[in-house]
């Protein structure tokens, strides 16, 4: 039987460090620009690049993310650099990752994955 070494090297107890780890690894390794994950207020959770693209990919992406928008593109090109949002419902809420540059469509697809277990988790050892 072999054992699965846990790839994660830098792992943290605290909810918005792991969140920001996993968003800056997912930028480091897909080349992008910066990642966020905001909330339907369009407030910053965790982000990776520079602080004030975080910020501003956060308020825009409930705007470009909503499952009720039907009139504008979920491809915010219009911001530059290639932008897309990504929906992602955990646990009744939600929240969304918007990213800039670089192979998106992979790397929001780990992020939204990542985030989940993330929070889930996190709910999970509340619970307890």
């Amino acid at each position: 039987m072999q054992i699965m070494e846990d790839r994660r090297q830098a792992r943290s107890e605290n909810t918005l460090v792991s969140l920001t780890r996993l968003l800056e690894a997912a930028r480091l390794s897909a080349e992008l620009e910066a990642l966020a994950l905001g909330d339907e207020l369009g407030l910053l959770m965790a982000g990776a690049g520079a602080a004030e693209l975080c910020d501003e990919l956060a308020a825009v992406a409930p705007l470009f993310g909503s499952a009720d928008n039907t009139t504008l593109p979920r491809n915010l090109d219009a911001l530059g650099g290639g932008t897309e949002v990504r929906r992602l419902a955990v646990e009744g809420s939600e929240l969304f990752i918007c990213g800039r540059g670089g192979d998106l469509s992979a790397a929001l697809g780990r992020v939204a994955a990542g985030c989940a277990r993330i929070l889930v988790e996190k709910k999970a050892r509340l619970s307890h």
